[in-house]
């Protein structure tokens, strides 16, 4: 860790900030992170509450998804960048508001593509890891029910029936969440733990974050891997707009697909014979893939604004 000092390189146009800026850049992200989660869940339940949709098994759609919308740009957003300004007057620095180099950008794009065939088959081999050893099977199942639950019913936010309702879908699953969260976490966690770890370090941590943030356990190691990637791509690109492009487009992903084959297609098939070790290979071709793109693009890597030359 590098030791933080509150008075380097002060700028005189900095805001005063007095004990925010005295405070070490991780302690001030946990604090954001808290407050903005607070406002997120209980406005954002209260609003759920008031417009009478807190019916997991059977939400209104229309209204939940409104609410979801405006939740994240009001109290993810908005919070964020109203904390970074009280840190800092140099926003476009902290959160990397820079063009990304085009190959870059061709190369995150292939990163998250070529990476969804693992994650898909790591799901379903903890799935069945899960179920296949009693202990953990029971262990779990509370859990488990409750989250099944959730997932029921964040398919019926999900789904379209019409082209103008999967529009409708993919700017509130895909756009906003591509835009809300990486200004979060790839812009203003990455880039105050940036002022106090080494780069992989900080990104990990980021990563992390953006994992735990999302409240599912049971997900939690293929948004570790997520939050890594979009944390590696957007420190060495220096851009953001690369981390938003990809969380848009993994997301969308998933949106098209129930979209364009249903939610019978979500139900984990039991694999036996060809069709799982043609997923075993695709799984083992998918992380080949993605640690090569992985290679490629630190070794393209940009130069980093701060220092002048590459990290």
């Amino acid at each position: 860790m590098q030791e933080f000092n509150p008075e380097e390189k002060r700028d005189p146009q900095e805001p005063a900030g007095g004990f925010l800026r005295s405070l070490n850049p991780f302690a001030y992200v946990i604090i954001v992170l808290v407050v903005v989660f607070m406002l997120y869940q209980l406005i954002g339940g209260l609003l759920a509450l008031a417009a009478g949709d807190l019916d997991l098994e059977n939400p209104n759609v229309k209204i939940t998804r409104i609410i979801l919308s405006f939740g994240q740009f009001m109290f993810i957003l908005a919070p964020t960048i109203f904390f970074a300004r009280l840190q800092t007057s140099d926003l476009k620095s902290l959160f990397r508001l820079n063009a990304p180099k085009l190959s870059l950008v061709f190369l995150a794009v292939l990163g998250i593509v070529f990476i969804q065939p693992f994650l898909q088959g790591y799901m379903y081999m903890q799935e069945q890891l899960f179920n296949s050893i009693p202990f953990i099977n029971d262990t779990l199942k509370p859990v488990k029910e409750i989250f099944d639950s959730l997932e029921r019913s964040t398919l019926k936010i999900v789904s379209a029936y019409s082209l103008m309702e999967f529009l409708v879908v993919v700017f509130v699953i895909c756009i906003t969440p591509a835009i809300c969260e990486e200004v979060l976490f790839r812009g203003f966690t990455l880039g105050n733990f940036n002022k106090v770890a080494r780069p992989m370090a900080a990104i990990f941590l980021s990563g992390f974050l953006f994992a735990f943030y999302h409240f599912q356990p049971l997900n939690i190691v293929p948004l570790v891997i997520l939050g890594w990637y979009l944390g590696f791509i957007v420190y060495y690109a220096n851009s953001i707009w690369v981390g938003i492009i990809c969380h848009f487009l993994n997301n969308f992903f998933a949106a098209y697909f129930l979209y364009a084959y249903g939610r019978q297609d979500f139900e984990t098939p039991n694999l036996t014979g060809d069709e799982l070790t043609s997923t075993i290979a695709a799984g083992a071709a998918s992380a080949l893939l993605f640690v090569s793109i992985l290679i490629l693009y630190y070794r393209m890597r940009a130069v980093a604004v701060s220092g002048g030359t590459r990290h």
